[in-house]
C-alpha cells in the first residue's frame, strides 16, 4: 500500500516506461500500468484511479480516444488525465485540451516533473476543482 492511498495509472505501450514509472511512483502511490488503451479502459473501470497519464501514440488507439472512453465511465468523468508524448506540438496539445486533457508530460519522463504534476493535480482535485 502506498503512503498516500492515491491511485496513479500510467498507460504506455512500452514496458520499460511502465517499469520506470512503477519504480519511481510505487513507494508514494498505488501504481497501475496498462500497455494499451483497451487495457487502460478496463482497469479504469475497476480500480478508479485518482490521476491517469496516457501516451498519445499507442498501437490500438491514440491517447485522445482512450481519454474520451475513460471519461465516459461512470464516476470517472472528472478524473485528471495528462497526455504523455515525445513530440509535444502546439496542434496536438490544442486538440488534446479540447478533448479533456488537463496537462502534458514530455517523454522520456523526468520523475521530478511527474511528481510535481501528480501532487498539483491531486491537490486541485481534493479541493473540488473539476477538470471537465
Amino acid at each position: 500500500m502506498s503512503r498516500t492511498g492515491k491511485k496513479v495509472m500510467v498507460v504506455d505501450d512500452m514496458p520499460t516506461i511502465l517499469e520506470e514509472a512503477k519504480t519511481a511512483i510505487g513507494d508514494r502511490y498505488d501504481f497501475e500500468g496498462a500497455e494499451s488503451g483497451g487495457e487502460a479502459i478496463e482497469k479504469a473501470r475497476s480500480m478508479r484511479p485518482d490521476i491517469i497519464f496516457i501516451d498519445m501514440h499507442m498501437p490500438d488507439m491514440n491517447g485522445i480516444t482512450c481519454m474520451q472512453a475513460i471519461h465516459r465511465i461512470p464516476h470517472m468523468e472528472n478524473v485528471p488525465i495528462l497526455i504523455t508524448m515525445n513530440d509535444v506540438s502546439v496542434i496536438t496539445k490544442a486538440r488534446a485540451y479540447d478533448h479533456g486533457a488537463i496537462d502534458f508530460l514530455q517523454k522520456p519522463f523526468i520523475m521530478e516533473n511527474m511528481f510535481r504534476k501528480i501532487d498539483m493535480h491531486l491537490k486541485l482535485a481534493e479541493v473540488g476543482y473539476l477538470y471537465r
